[in-house]
Parts: structure tokens; sequence; C-alpha cells
């Protein structure tokens, strides 16, 4: 006959026995479960995964609250009860809804604790960034992206230059824990490829050459920041070859489980005409050659204003006007104008044009 271990056996002297009680298992597997409703959740909808962790905190606090309460009311006022000492049919009801409750409560924090924690882990083991092997080349007008991704939420931002689109992306990003892509880097990564190779901007061959075997490992170039750069990616932007190498990276990236974030000139109209939130952030050239010059002048640099102003209308006229992939909003994309928006009041602002997209 086959040993059988009671719960209270177990508790009392722990054994490898113990470990096939269902008293044990069940939680065990409930707690693995939620684990895996976490991550799960986190990665399909972060915003529903914090509300949900949000309401599942509030309702285990507030069950165990209520529990704690009716303990210490039965400690304080009936301890014959919670002894079992003479008490009555009621009372000894109350205490063991009492002592329910608590279970209850106790069981919803732990659950919860495994939610978060399944959450926890999206965001630490989620997909690379395709920072492996060189960019593959492609047609610009090959593998029309009408869904870039079956599952994840793709957010395409555009933009022009000093709009405030880089800064809205990444803090978009960071918010819901999904992968950022500043594809303008692409570009001045390009440029500067050429020109630390010896040649010019101009030359096509060897721009295309450059977006071939661009590392994409190399975008944290801190010389890719800079205004110089900036003003040789729009030149590299101009060659269809270019853009069109630079292209199946672009849509790999937007591809990856769970979603990412892109921001550019042509991500919502070229690169992701099937996202499913669209923003066109803009400002009046006036401000966006203020901010400029803003950054200009906290890096010591000595430049004049309508040096820079004239700089951001003739690049904006470069972007837009040339004859592939210009700079435009998107037929179906939310334009947010930041010209009297800071940054904290942008993202606000952002975070309600995703929420009514989404809702829809």
């Amino acid at each position: 006959m086959p040993n059988f271990v009671s719960f209270m056996e177990c508790v009392n002297g722990p054994s490898p026995g113990c470990l096939t009680l269902a008293e044990f298992l069940i939680p065990v597997v409930l707690f693995a479960a939620l684990i895996a409703a976490g991550v799960s959740v986190a990665r399909r909808n972060r915003d529903a995964y914090l509300r949900l962790l949000r309401r599942g905190f509030l309702a285990s606090l507030t069950v165990l609250a209520l529990s704690v309460i009716a303990i210490g009311w039965f400690l304080a006022t009936d301890p014959k009860t919670v002894t079992g000492v003479e008490t009555s049919a009621a009372s000894q009801t109350l205490w063991i809804l009492a002592i329910t409750l608590f279970g209850t409560g106790f069981s919803l924090l732990v659950g919860m604790v495994g939610f978060c924690l399944g959450g926890w882990l999206s965001g630490r083991f989620k997909p690379g960034q395709l920072n492996s092997g060189q960019l593959n080349s492609g047609q610009l007008n090959s593998g029309d992206v009408k869904r870039p991704s079956a599952q994840g939420l793709v957010i395409a931002i555009d933009g022009p230059a000093a709009s405030g689109k880089g800064t809205l992306a990444k803090r978009i990003a960071a918010h819901l824990n999904l992968p950022c892509l500043d594809t303008g880097l692409l570009y001045r990564a390009v440029a500067r490829d050429v020109i630390e190779r010896g040649g010019k901007l101009e030359d096509v061959p060897a721009a295309v050459a450059a977006a071939r075997s661009l590392d994409p490992k190399s975008l944290d170039d801190p010389a890719l920041r800079g205004p110089a750069a900036g003003d040789a990616a729009s030149m590299i932007a101009k060659i269809p070859d270019v853009r069109a190498a630079l292209l199946d990276y672009q849509r790999t990236f937007a591809c990856q489980p769970g979603g990412a974030v892109l921001d550019g000139r042509d991500i919502g109209t070229v690169v992701c005409p099937g996202a499913d939130i669209k923003i066109y952030v803009t400002a009046t050239p006036e401000e966006r050659a203020r901010r400029r010059h803003l950054e200009h002048t906290s890096r010591g640099e000595t430049v004049a204003y309508d040096t820079v102003l004239a700089d951001i209308r003739r690049r904006d006229a470069r972007d837009s006007g040339r004859d592939i992939a210009p700079m435009e909003a998107a037929a179906d994309a939310v334009r947010l104008d930041t010209t009297k928006l800071d940054a904290d009041q942008a993202f606000a602002a952002a975070l309600k044009l995703i929420g009514k997209r989404r809702a829809h």
C-alpha cells in the first residue's frame, strides 16, 4: 500500500512526498500560470498590463485590510471565539469568514506578485534590437507592408527636424516598454561612413555601398547627433538606392514581437504604412530654430539664430521636395503641433492621442 502524506504531516515535518500533494502543487501551478499571463499581457499591451496590475494589487490589499480589521475586532472584543471556547454558531461562522477573507486576500496578493514578475520578465527578455550582422539591400517598392506586426503595437512618428519627435518617440517607447529606432541615425551613419572612407556625399555608388554594409552597432556614435551629421543625412536620404538598402532593416525592426516605435520622415507613409498609430509631430520653423539654437548654445557653440532658421527651412524644403519618400504626413496620421508645448506637455498629448486610437 502506498504511503499517503497528509497536509498537516507536511506542515509538521516536510518530506519529499509533500511535493506531490495537491495543496502544494495547485498554488505552484497557479503562480506559474500568473507569471506566464504577466509575460503575455505585458508583451501584447503594456497599458492593459499596468491597469490589471494596479487593480489587482488594489483588490488584494483591500481584501487583506478588511480581513485584518475583522480579525483584529475578534481578538479585541471576542477572544473566546478565536480560541473556540464558549462561542456561538454565528460568531464562529463570522470568524471563519474573516479567516477565509484573509486567505483570499493573501492569495490574491501572491498572485499579483506573480503577474508583476511576468511583466518584469517580459521587459528583461524581450527580443533584441537587431544588432547582429549587416543590413541587406532591398527594393523600396517591394514587400508592401500593410501590417508590420500581426500581434505587436507599431507606432510611427514622423515630422521635420527639431519638432521634438525623437524625444517623444523615446519617451513613448519607454512608457510602453517597446524598442525604439531613430531612423534618421541610419542616414547619418551612412553619411559618416561615406566621408570616413574618403568619398563624397554626392557619390551614389559610395553611398549605396555604405548603406549596404552599415553596422547597426555603430548607431551609438555620439558624432551622429551633431547638426553637421543631420545636414549630411538629408543629402544622403535623397538617394533612392540608399533608402531601398535601409528599408528592409527598418521594416524588420518594426516586426519585432510586441511591436516597436519608429521615428523619421516617412515611417507612416513608406516604411510602415500599416502602423497601428501614426503621429505627425510638427512646429513652426521659428520655434524649431529656437530649440536648435538653444542646443547649440548649451554645447558652447556660437551660431546665429538667423543661420539656424535658414538651415531649418532649407532642410525642410529638401526633405519634403525629394522625389522619393518625401517628408509628409500620412493621410491617417494624427497631427501634433508642439509649437507651444514643452517636452512633458507633448508627451502627455501624445499619450492621449494613442489612448484614443487604441480605444477604437
